[in-house]
C-alpha cells in the first residue's frame, strides 16, 4: 500500500485547508484598504454633517457640507472615533452624488453662457469660430472616454476640432 508519512500528510492537509482562509483574508484586506482610501478622499465636512443629522434625526441628502459644527455624538463610528465601514460607504455615495450635482450645475451654467454668447454674436452679426459653442466642455471631455452624447463621434478629433452633436447624428 501507498501510505503517506503522517508528518507529511498533516503539513499538506493544513496548508491545503489554510488556502481558502488566506484567500478570504486577502479579499477582506483589499476591501478594507479600499474603504480606507474612500475615507481619505471624502472631505471631513461630510462626516460632520452626517453625525449632526443623526443627532438631530435629519437626512443629509440635498444639504451642502460644512454647515454644521457640533462635535460627534457618542455611539457613532468606531471606538477610536473614526467612522465605521457602513458610514464611510454611505458618505462616499453622498459625496459622489454631491459632486455629480455640482457638475450638473456647472454644466447648466456653461450652457446658459453659450446661449448668451450665441445671442450676442447674432446681435452684432459676428461669427465666433475660436470657441466651441456647439457642445459643453463636459460633453467634449466625456466623449474622450467614450461616454455621453458625443461618444459615437470619432475619437481622433482634437479639442480645437471638437465634435458637435450634429456630426454625431450623421
Amino acid at each position: 500500500m501507498n501510505t503517506i508519512p503522517e508528518s507529511v500528510s498533516s503539513s499538506v492537509t493544513s496548508t491545503a485547508s489554510m488556502q481558502p482562509f488566506q484567500n478570504d483574508r486577502k479579499r477582506r484586506d483589499n476591501i478594507n484598504d479600499r474603504i480606507q482610501e474612500l475615507l481619505a478622499l471624502i472631505p471631513k465636512e461630510f462626516f460632520t454633517d452626517y453625525y449632526n443629522s443623526i443627532n438631530s434625526g435629519e437626512s443629509t441628502s440635498g444639504e451642502t457640507p460644512g454647515s454644521a459644527s457640533t462635535p460627534r455624538p457618542k455611539g457613532t463610528g468606531t471606538r477610536d472615533g473614526k467612522p465605521n465601514k457602513g458610514q464611510i460607504l454611505t458618505q462616499a455615495v453622498e459625496y459622489i452624488t454631491f459632486l455629480q450635482n455640482e457638475v450638473d450645475k456647472r454644466n447648466r451654467e456653461e450652457v446658459e453662457m453659450i446661449l448668451k454668447i450665441q445671442k450676442l454674436a447674432r446681435m452684432v452679426n459676428k461669427s465666433i469660430d475660436d470657441v466651441n459653442l456647439e457642445n459643453t466642455s463636459a460633453e467634449v471631455e466625456l466623449s474622450k472616454i467614450g461616454v455621453g452624447p458625443l461618444a459615437n463621434v470619432v475619437s481622433s478629433n482634437t479639442i480645437d476640432d471638437a465634435p458637435t452633436r450634429d456630426s454625431s447624428n450623421n
